[in-house]
């Protein structure tokens, strides 16, 4: 019996979890957005979830790596239960015997530190008081969707990606070409099929202030000198010296 049990928890897990370019992401039917920041729940029939709580303001640009991929089974099955819980009509037509696939895209965060740099600037303090406050706060650090092929031809014809911020709450991908932006894209008008979080590693600057040192994959460790929490100061009895 506790086999069978085993082995039904096993499948439920996995049914919410798939792995693409060797990383582990989440299937969900949360609304994620690459860059935002928010808490991670796995709800009592393991359906992943994501709370987003707020969307940093960017300043500069960060740098993404955007990958167009093959379907296969398990990401087409993705697909379709996507299409089911939407309750929309399955517009791409996949069988894996024919050679030519239809493609979906992986879009991450490639220049992580300067995403790191954003977050510790002054005019996202709240951002980082929140951080600061919870340990559970994660950031969506890969994306995969599904673009249109009008999109795909944009991205293919690019070879730089950078997530900007041009308006309050509200990011989009500018497309680089030979050092110039040619067009920029907006993820929201893709279908996500799964995402991945990143957690926050702390550590004190030269004016001993707790600021994000790193940002890791959810499940590693935190390394050197950064810590998983931010470590709160003894107070000094006076009374004792």
């Amino acid at each position: 019996m506790k086999k069978y049990i085993l082995f039904l928890l096993t499948i439920c897990v996995g049914c919410q979890t798939t792995k693409i370019s060797n990383e582990k992401y989440k299937v969900s039917t949360s609304t994620t957005e690459l860059g935002s920041i928010g808490v991670a729940e796995t709800k009592l029939n393991f359906e992943n979830s994501f709370n987003t709580r707020s969307f940093p303001k960017l300043e500069g640009m960060v740098r993404l790596e955007i990958k167009t991929l093959p379907f296969n089974k398990q990401i087409n099955d993705i697909y379709l239960n996507k299409t089911k819980v939407k309750q929309q009509e399955a517009t791409i037509n996949y069988v894996d015997s024919l050679p030519n696939k239809p493609e979906y895209v992986t879009v991450s965060i490639l220049d992580v530190y300067s995403y790191i740099k954003e977050l510790n600037a002054d005019y996202n303090k709240e951002n980082l008081t929140f951080l600061k406050n919870t340990n559970e706060g994660r950031i969506v650090n890969n994306l995969a969707l599904i673009l249109s092929d009008e999109i795909i031809a944009k991205i293919k014809s690019a070879d730089a990606y950078y997530l900007i911020n041009n308006q309050e709450k509200k990011y989009t991908v500018a497309l680089y070409k030979n050092g110039k932006q040619f067009d920029s894209i907006d993820l929201h008008e893709g279908t996500t099929l799964a995402y991945s979080l990143g957690k926050f590693c702390w550590t004190e600057n030269e004016r001993h202030k707790w600021e994000i040192g790193d940002i890791i994959a959810e499940n590693d460790n935190c390394l050197g000198t950064t810590s998983e929490r931010v470590k709160k100061k003894e107070k000094v009895n006076l009374y004792k010296l």
